[in-house]
């Protein structure tokens, strides 16, 4: 490649009639300064150049890490995600489960009291069946002693009021013989 000092320097044979040799030297001067500034401006585009290529380098580079970044959130978010979801279906079913065996905890319980209901109102239906026996009986009883005591009893005399009947049976009291 040529140098602006190579155009400085060159020297032209001479001839007659030739060129002015200092018409020639100035035309030289003035190409080999335009050539002189033409290779400094060469040199500094390409060192800007060069910087601005590292850089594209160092931004391309960061571009590629944003977007490993971007990715490796986007994997994680989906990842927690998935995670948050299987927690809540274990979340659901678990409460699910628990909702059942509730339930059906609860409707054994309602079973049993109502077994022990029924078993109550049987013993209850029993005792009064009993007790309206063992009144009868006791009436009977009473009935049978009232009759023997007639029967030792003095004849009344005349002029001696008659004895009173007992008592009409309350409604109450009868309603319990109903029942049995």
């Amino acid at each position: 490649m040529i140098t602006p000092l190579d155009i400085k320097k060159h020297e032209f044979g001479t001839r007659f009639k030739g060129f002015d040799p200092d018409e020639v030297r100035a035309l030289l001067e003035s190409i080999a300064k335009d050539f002189e500034e033409l290779t400094r401006q060469n040199i500094q585009l390409s060192e800007r150049l060069k910087i601005a290529e590292e850089r594209l380098n160092h931004y391309r580079l960061i571009e590629k890490t944003l977007q490993d970044a971007v990715i490796t959130i986007q994997n994680t978010l989906e990842e927690k995600r998935k995670v948050a979801n299987q927690e809540a279906e274990a979340i659901i079913t678990d409460a699910r489960q628990k909702a059942a065996d509730e339930m059906m905890s609860s409707r054994e319980h309602v079973a049993g009291l109502r077994s022990e209901i029924y078993v109550l109102e049987n013993q209850k239906m029993q005792f009064f069946a009993r007790f309206r026996n063992l009144l009868r009986s006791q009436a009977q009883i009473l009935e049978a002693m009232m009759e023997a005591e007639e029967k030792e009893m003095p004849p009344r005399p005349a002029d001696a009021p008659a004895p009173q009947k007992a008592p009409a049976p309350d409604p109450a009291d009868t309603r319990w013989a109903r029942r049995g």
